[in-house]
């Protein structure tokens, strides 16, 4: 009979330390640094031979976000050839909770032999790397977006791409 609930608390113990780390597990990732739009990327030419995309980022975490690196590509949507631009930029050596950041890339369509009158729709993958100090863990996060381009001289906004969009950029990068 000791035996038994010997036994029985035992299995109790480990069951409530295994919930126990698994609850601290979550509440760690909850958090951490975490990066999003705090409003919608935009697109702009600008002296008729370059086009600016802004993407304004904020710390909705509770921990900061430091080292905080991109890379960022472009690439045509039937996405048969090399990226069209690939920057690899530093954004920010600390960004508390609450902070914005912005990012701006720009693509020279005059180098590239893109009319400005009408653009193919482009994917923009964005992959965010950054550290928390205060776990002192990193942490990445890939962005991936769909630009409907130019269209008869109007510039189309840019949307987050579809799961389809995803797995076929997913499989086009690990081509190139």
């Amino acid at each position: 009979m000791v035996t038994i609930t010997t036994f029985i608390f035992a299995v109790t113990s480990m069951i409530t330390v295994y919930i126990s780390l698994t609850a601290w597990k979550e509440e760690r990732e909850s958090v951490k640094p975490y990066l999003t739009f705090t409003q919608s990327p935009s697109v702009e030419i600008l002296h008729k031979n370059d086009l600016t995309f802004s993407f304004h980022f904020t710390n909705v975490g509770t921990h900061p976000a430091a080292s905080l690196h991109c890379q960022a590509i472009f690439a045509d949507s039937d996405l048969n050839a090399e990226p069209l631009q690939v920057d690899q930029i530093s954004l920010a050596n600390y960004v508390s909770p609450d902070s914005t950041v912005d990012l701006v890339v720009t693509v020279d369509i005059q180098t590239q032999g893109i009319d400005t009158g009408q653009v193919n729709q482009h994917y923009i993958i964005l992959n965010l790397k950054y550290f928390d100090p205060v776990f002192e863990k990193q942490y990445e996060q890939i962005i991936y977006l769909r630009w409907a381009g130019i269209s008869k001289g109007q510039l189309q906004p840019i949307y987050h791409a579809s799961r389809e969009d995803k797995a076929q950029i997913i499989q086009y990068l690990g081509k190139t």
